[in-house]
């Protein structure tokens, strides 16, 4: 036995034990493998996600216009989680049309991919597209302004309209441009606008029946300036007496001698430089005073007046014809007392020229 435990062979057996002893401890799996254990498994798990992509044209589009494709398209993409969150994150893949070998009209074209990582599955909503493929024309249009002017207050006027810019390039199928009949903006005015109007307005492409054509426009907005202003001047003003009146001796008076009237241009140009202002006396029996409107009294001469009314003071003379009598009884008053003075005194000297006769004659 001691030979044996002394020999070689002992001491290369035991060698050999512990080898395979070290070898099965760290092959088998224990705390220190479960962190790769847990990696491996979450790589392994799957993950589902819906993206909006922009869809891109493979073709030759400044010769031709294409329509009827959608501007996005959803795509579902599945597979591990990482990669689906990666892909998500930064969609550095392409959906298109490939319409390079088609011919002018209406095509029925599957959506395609480019750029998807092969580990994941993927489903495009809608799968197909149906494009129409027309001859591709640019023209330039002149913008016309259509408003409705009864928006403007009563008595305004819309002065030389303000489109900036004034033309506008328009794109499309040949076809399409054909039926435009006009190019315009159509700005919507307030009710009783009284101020300039200036806003950036839509513009919209038009055939022969006002309906929309199927155009790009180059801009799509234009600034349009509307100037709405008012016309006045000044006038004086005349009372003229209306309506029968027993007194003869009326008379009108007002502090207002002048008034500013407002109106179109071919109003103005209408009213003289002073206008009459009648004023019904039928119902006046004494000193009164009467508030005009002139706005009535002008009717549609005029949009309105500055003052809109005005006082008139009717004076009938009642209190001066008083005055007047007075004055004339006190002068026959005086008349009489004056007579009668002149006859007391003649009767007197009668009397002293008899008693001197009478003397004489003694």
């Amino acid at each position: 036995m001691k030979k044996i435990i002394n020999s070689n062979y002992f001491y290369a057996f035991i060698a050999l034990c512990c080898s395979l002893w070290l070898f099965f401890f760290v092959s088998t799996p224990g705390v220190g493998s479960t962190r790769d254990s847990n990696q491996s498994n979450t790589s392994t798990v799957t993950k589902r996600a819906t993206l909006t992509v922009p869809l891109q044209l493979q073709a030759d589009v400044d010769k031709y216009y294409i329509t009827g494709y959608p501007e996005n398209v959803k795509v579902t993409i599945e597979g591990p989680s990482a990669l689906v969150t990666a892909t998500k994150n930064t969609q550095n893949f392409n959906l298109y049309l490939n319409l390079k070998d088609l011919s002018i009209g209406q095509h029925r074209v599957q959506i395609k991919e480019s750029g998807l990582n092969s580990e994941l599955t993927y489903s495009i909503k809608p799968k197909y597209v149906t494009v129409n493929i027309q001859r591709r024309e640019t023209k330039k249009f002149a913008v016309d302004v259509d408003y409705n002017k009864e928006s403007l207050a009563t008595g305004y006027e819309a002065g030389k309209t303000e489109v900036s810019p004034d033309t506008v390039t328009v794109t499309g199928a040949a076809s399409e441009i054909e039926k435009i009949a006009r190019v315009i903006v159509k700005p919507i005015l307030p009710k009783g606008i009284k101020s300039t109007f200036d806003q950036e307005v839509l513009v919209q492409a038009l055939d022969k029946n006002g309906k929309t054509v199927n155009v790009t426009l180059d801009p799509q907005t234009v600034h349009v300036k509307i100037p709405i202003t008012i016309q006045s001047k000044q006038v004086s003003i005349n009372l003229k007496q209306q309506g029968d009146s027993n007194n003869s001796n009326l008379s009108l008076e007002s502090d207002v001698k002048n008034i500013r009237v407002f109106g179109t241009q071919s109003q103005i140009d209408a009213i003289n430089s002073s206008v009459d202002i009648p004023v019904d006396v039928s119902d006046v029996t004494g000193n009164t005073k009467k508030s005009i409107d002139l706005g009535d009294v002008l009717g549609n001469k005029v949009a309105f007046t500055d003052p809109e009314t005005i006082s008139v003071s009717i004076n009938t003379g009642s209190s001066s014809s008083s005055t007047n009598n007075s004055s004339s009884n006190s002068a026959n008053t005086n008349n009489s007392n004056n007579n009668s003075n002149s006859t007391n005194n003649s009767s007197s000297t009668n009397n002293d020229s008899t008693e001197d006769n009478n003397n004489s004659e003694q």
